[in-house]
C-alpha cells in the first residue's frame, strides 16, 4: 500500500513519512509511549493484535494520499496520531515557503548585526585599553 521513505523513533514520540504510488507523500506522527509503539507496528505491517485500529489509519492514509493539506488527528491509548499531506511534499507549503524566502531576504537586506555589550563589559574593555596606553 505505501512505501517508508523515513521514519524516526525517540520513544515517546514516531515521525514517519510514507510515499503513496510512489509520488504522494504522507507525514505520521505520533506522540506518547503506546502511540509510537502502535505506530510502528502499524508501518512495519504488524496488524495481528490491531486490525481493526489499523484498518481505520488505512482509510485515513488512503484519503489523505487523494487530497493536499489533509490532516487528521486520531486518539490512541496515551496519545494520538497525526496524518498530514501538504503541497508540495512534506513539511513546507508552497504559503510557508513564500513567507520564509520573504523573511530571509529582508534579514539581508539589514544586514550584519553588532551585539550590543553591557556597561560592564564596555568599562572593562576600556580600563584595559587605559592601561596599555
Amino acid at each position: 500500500m505505501f512505501e517508508v521513505i523515513h521514519k524516526h523513533n525517540g520513544g515517546f514520540v514516531f515521525f514517519a513519512t510514507v510515499s503513496i504510488k510512489g509520488d504522494h507523500f504522507v507525514y505520521l506522527s505520533a506522540y506518547g509511549q503506546s502511540a509510537s509503539a502502535l505506530l510502528e507496528k502499524y508501518l512495519e505491517g504488524q496488524r495481528a493484535d490491531n486490525e481493526e485500529l489499523f484498518a481505520e489509519w488505512d482509510k485515513s492514509v488512503e484519503e489523505a494520499s487523494s487530497q493536499v493539506g489533509f490532516t487528521a488527528t486520531l486518539e490512541v491509548e496515551d496519545g494520538y496520531i497525526y496524518i498530514n499531506t501538504y503541497q508540495n511534499g512534506i513539511g513546507i507549503s508552497v504559503e510557508a515557503g513564500a513567507t520564509h524566502k520573504l523573511q530571509a531576504s529582508r534579514s539581508r537586506s539589514i544586514g550584519p548585526r553588532t551585539p550590543m555589550l553591557s556597561s560592564e563589559l564596555s568599562e572593562g574593555d576600556n580600563e584595559s585599553a587605559d592601561e596599555e596606553d
